[in-house]
């Protein structure tokens, strides 16, 4: 009896020491057009709005999609059409800061992050953003990031601007600052990156303006409806 009772005990503790990782670590909070997810297993469904997002996920827009999906840490990530991205890990308890991480890649397409707690507390290297040609850093920011194919407009690689605060733009081993109003350029992993005029081509972040409320908004459906396909 003793001993069911400490199995019983021990399978307590560890659930409850595991569910921070559980589950969902981001929600799908507004959504126009489709979006697709392809889990860590495999599997690959279609998302709605209040679907969740969970660390492994490689998430795709279509065609004049739209996508924002809100993190546990406060984190906000617009997604624009034509993009994928992966959610490499996440860890986020509020009590333990110095357990943050948040690593998201970019494979194509643009998006644009508002910093949660993570990348806010702790150090830099909490948060990081992988993108095709550079590796971000941030800390207290509000940054879009476009990676550009060539032959559409611009010239091709990873652009990014940064509204508020400030980002660490990684590549060709150079670190270079980035701050409020400027534009990074970064051509790949191989070459600094460096400090550019905005093209007047450039794709942008641009949502719906129902993006801009804190309520989910009518189009998607409003159901949390994760359907395989």
């Amino acid at each position: 009896m003793q001993a069911g009772m400490t199995m019983k005990s021990l399978l307590f503790w560890t659930l409850l020491l595991l569910a921070p990782l559980a589950g969902a670590q981001g929600t799908i909070q507004h959504l126009s057009g489709t979006l697709f997810v392809q889990r860590a297993d495999g599997s690959v469904r279609l998302l709605s709005e209040r679907s969740e997002i969970r660390q492994g996920d490689t998430v795709t827009t279509e065609r004049d999609s739209y996508a924002q999906v809100r993190f546990t840490d406060g984190a906000v990530v617009t997604l624009r059409p034509n993009t994928q991205v992966r959610l490499d890990s996440y860890r986020f308890v509020e009590a333990q800061p110095g357990n943050d991480n948040f690593a998201l890649a970019l494979l194509k397409g643009g998006l644009r992050k508002v910093t949660g707690l993570i990348g806010r507390r702790g150090t830099r290297d909490a948060f990081r953003l992988v993108t095709p040609t550079a590796t971000v850093g941030i800390r207290g920011t509000d940054f879009s990031a476009i990676h550009v194919e060539p032959g559409t407009g611009a010239a091709p690689g990873t652009y990014f601007t940064v509204t508020e605060g400030a980002i660490g733009l990684i590549a060709g081993g150079v670190e270079q600052r980035i701050g409020v109003g400027q534009t990074g350029f970064a051509t790949s992993f191989f070459a600094a990156p460096q400090i550019v005029p905005p093209p007047p081509n450039l794709p942008r972040v641009d949502p719906p303006q129902s993006f801009s409320s804190n309520a989910p908004s009518a189009i998607g459906g409003g159901f949390n409806t994760n359907c395989d396909i």
